[in-house]
């Protein structure tokens, strides 16, 4: 559930606890009023039942009981009932009309607005006007009348909080997804920056706050992005020094490691000729020996052509490929194919060799830890960039064990070329697929 739709629930939520709340004290209030009702009542009637008796003159006629009633009754309040009694006057009880409150409350609502909040209590009082005039009065308020007054100022409320909580709602909703949008674009900058794409930048706009947010990413971006760069241009340069100290362990091995052999195999063969005909274990001696040394420098002309690899200027990528795929072919029974659309004059030479060191370390890990009977070697631009993919039924698995050395290469190479290198199983075997994605722009470039 996204923020802004979290919030609106909240403003929602806090509305409707809000007009709960209203509606709540507006029958409270109701319920005050009756009491404030009922106490006035009480007060009044008996200011009226001690004047009428010292002022009225006819107080022995029988016309007073009912004067004195009628009396009361313009002042009671709606609602409320008199209960009195009074020397000359036997108790009686009268009670005022509460139309004026409008229809009935429904029998549910008075139900339970009695449960929550009683009946109104009743209010007593006595008094005398003389030592004979003891006069007794108790007013209270009808239950379905302060019920019915509760119904009234409740709908009253209720309207009014409806029409409020609606504005409320529908402004704050409008403010909070107009004052939220720029956190659309922080989250989907975010996220495309967890990806990998250090060039995404997001747009400063909204509150102040938000602008601080959206600075400090971009930030944080450009920052990635120079740490980046600049781990690439450590990894390519030390790529680089590994690549000529090949070329230079491979010059030492040709020079001074292959003359020896090369000697030594002389010297064998001369042994053999210069053996007696009375001492054969000498003549097999030296056969062994220049099997040996013949050996050797089968295992030295293939390390020659690892630390080495050819004039890639000269013989050109694809040929190069293809030598090395039909030197492993010789070796095995295995059938190792090249496809490729590549415009080589479009690359430099520095992506050549780590495209070719890139499949030689595919094909050697492919041969050596695996027995596959088919490698499947693809190279094909893709836009500005380029494709490489090579696929074995050899039945590795592709996260089986922690990476070797020859792995940890060709991931710190392509990443030194800004690329992507994926293992997927196939089932049969492993897919390797390194991805450069403007590494034929950069070489125009």
């Amino acid at each position: 559930m996204s923020l802004r739709l979290r919030l609106v629930l909240t403003l929602w939520l806090v509305t409707l606890v809000a007009g709960a709340i209203t509606i709540g004290f507006a029958a409270a209030g109701a319920y005050e009023t009756a009491d404030r009702m009922t106490r006035n009542t009480l007060t009044r009637a008996g200011y009226v039942l001690e004047r009428n008796y010292h002022m009225e003159p006819r107080a022995g006629e029988p016309l007073y009981a009912e004067m004195t009633s009628i009396k009361l009754l313009g002042l009671m309040a709606p609602g409320t009932c008199i209960r009195f009694e009074q020397r000359l006057i036997t108790e009686r009880r009268l009670c005022a009309s509460w139309k004026v409150f409008g229809p009935v409350a429904p029998e549910g609502f008075r139900k339970a607005v009695t449960r929550i909040f009683g009946e109104t209590e009743r209010a007593t009082g006595a008094g005398s006007a003389s030592h004979d005039g003891v006069y007794g009065i108790e007013v209270s308020f009808d239950p379905v009348a302060a019920a019915t007054l509760a119904w009234q100022r409740v709908r009253l409320a209720l309207w009014q909080t409806v029409g409020m909580a609606a504005g409320v709602l529908l402004l704050g909703t409008i403010a909070i997804y107009s004052r939220l949008k720029p956190v659309d674009g922080i989250v989907r900058g975010l996220d495309r920056l967890s990806k990998g794409d250090l060039d995404t930048r997001v747009t400063a706009s909204g509150a102040a706050e938000f602008r601080l947010i959206a600075n400090a990413v971009n930030r944080l971006a450009q920052q990635l992005r120079t740490g980046t760069e600049a781990r690439r241009a450590l990894t390519r340069r030390l790529i680089e020094v590994e690549d000529v100290e090949r070329r230079q362990l491979a010059r030492d091995l040709h020079d001074e490691f292959g003359q020896m052999l090369t000697a030594t195999a002389a010297l064998a063969a001369s042994i053999r000729l210069a053996a007696p005909p009375g001492s054969p274990g000498l003549a097999r001696d030296a056969d062994a020996i220049g099997a040996n040394i013949r050996a050797m420098m089968t295992c030295l002309r293939g390390a020659f052509a690892r630390l080495r690899p050819p004039d890639l200027d000269e013989v050109g990528l694809i040929a190069s490929l293809r030598g090395m795929l039909s030197g492993w072919q010789a070796q095995s029974s295995a059938r190792l194919t090249l496809d490729s659309t590549l415009d080589e004059a479009e690359m430099s030479g520095a992506v050549l060799l780590d495209l070719y060191r890139i499949v030689q370390e595919c094909v050697t890990n492919a041969m050596r830890h695996g027995a596959p009977s088919q490698v499947d070697v693809t190279l094909h631009p893709e836009g500005d960039g380029i494709a490489l993919t090579v696929e074995d039924d050899g039945g590795g698995r592709a996260e089986d064990g922690a990476p070797g050395h020859g792995l940890l290469g060709m991931s710190e190479r392509t990443e030194a070329m800004g690329g992507t290198l994926r293992l997927q199983d196939t089932g049969r075997g492993v897919r390797i697929r390194v991805t450069l994605p403007d590494a034929r722009r950069r070489c125009a470039a």
